[in-house]
């Protein structure tokens, strides 16, 4: 699951999702934003505003711009939106993709066995700690 920011840009400006919402896909978050245009627009229109002057700003977690999903789309017309075209990537990216997955995996692997050696030595620091602590008692 991915987060996604659904911003409001009206005719007064930008406003922010502060919140955001998980979605398995950037399309999922596009029809969500799509379900909640009419309502959203019938609000407007009750308080005199220009719900054809709005879009929603899909954005990511690091709040880049993914898709700007204008108002038009639902409001002049009552089917469903259309499905967004998914991403293809070619098989040199994919490829990239698949090695950027196994050096993941690889330095997950490595900090395990890090943790583990830190552990142990601090188990061997407080065993030699205490053993020179109880020579020097002896003297």
């Amino acid at each position: 699951m991915a987060h996604f920011y659904t911003h409001l840009r009206t005719a007064e400006g930008l406003e922010r999702d502060e919140i955001g919402t998980e979605y398995p896909s950037l399309e999922a978050a596009y029809l969500n934003a799509c379900a909640g245009i009419p309502r959203l627009a019938a609000e407007l229109i009750e308080e005199g505003h220009d719900p054809s002057a709005c879009s929603f700003e899909i954005c990511d977690g690091a709040d880049q711009l993914l898709m700007e999903v204008s108002f038009l789309e639902r409001v002049t017309r009552a089917e469903k939106p259309p499905r967004p075209v998914p991403l293809t990537i070619s098989a040199e990216t994919q490829e990239l993709f698949n090695h950027l997955d196994l050096l993941t995996l690889a330095i997950r692997d490595e900090m395990t066995k890090l943790r583990v050696n830190i552990a142990q030595s601090h188990e061997e620091v407080a065993i030699f700690r205490a053993r020179t602590s109880k020579s020097s008692w002896s003297l």
